[in-house]
């Protein structure tokens, strides 16, 4: 596996110290979208493609001040002390951003895991006395990506030509968040021709 590792990571195309990205002409919303601890060195394209996309429609992009790992890497592994105090740090950087000037729309996640664990704060904390509340309200308008801009009235396509993908949805997507058409529809709605597999969605293992 070393053997196969990149001879290094990719270059950040989004500025990391940046917390703040406005809406292009008229402002329509104003979301909190998470950085993440492993998608950052994984693609750091995703993000950055995101808060391009987001702005150019007149959202407004910010990010919580010193944000970590949401928890749910740990979390997977069944750490959870851990994965617990993570997600708490970031619950109260949510509600700071949400009790603050401009308030939030939604918390968009681009990882489909980690929105996963985000939209289940609210019953990860459910007997805690002092995060019930501030963690129902966070799941409550966490988003994926693709259901925030499914709504939303976006630019007509910029493909030069019709490109044909294929699109595999994640087992977190499809099944954690129940998301099944709001992906293929925006990459139709992009000038894509989407193409699934012929028996159906497995789990990439």
């Amino acid at each position: 596996m070393i053997a196969l590792a990149p001879k290094r990571l990719p270059a950040a195309d989004l500025d990391a110290k940046r917390n703040a990205f406005a809406a292009t002409g008229e402002r329509k919303g104003r979301v909190a979208m998470l950085r993440g601890c492993a998608q950052p060195v994984l693609d750091p394209g995703i993000n950055a493609a995101a808060v391009r996309l987001l702005t150019r429609h007149g959202i407004e992009v910010v990010f919580a001040e010193n944000e970590g790992c949401c928890g749910a890497l740990v979390h997977h592994m069944g750490r959870r002390e851990q994965s617990h105090a993570q997600a708490k740090a970031m619950i109260d950087a949510w509600i700071r951003l949400m009790d603050g000037e401009g308030g939030l729309d939604a918390i968009l996640v681009t990882t489909s895991g980690c929105g996963t664990t985000v939209k289940d704060y609210g019953f990860i904390f459910r007997d805690d006395p002092d995060y019930a509340e501030k963690a129902a309200r966070v799941s409550a308008i966490a988003r994926d990506i693709s259901e925030y801009l499914e709504p939303l009235e976006l630019g007509a396509p910029v493909l030069p030509e019709k490109l044909t993908v294929a699109y595999h949805a994640a087992c977190s997507l499809q099944h954690g968040q129940q998301i099944k058409t709001a992906p293929k529809t925006l990459l139709a709605r992009a000038g894509f021709t989407v193409r699934e597999p012929a028996e159906g969605h497995l789990c990439c293992g």
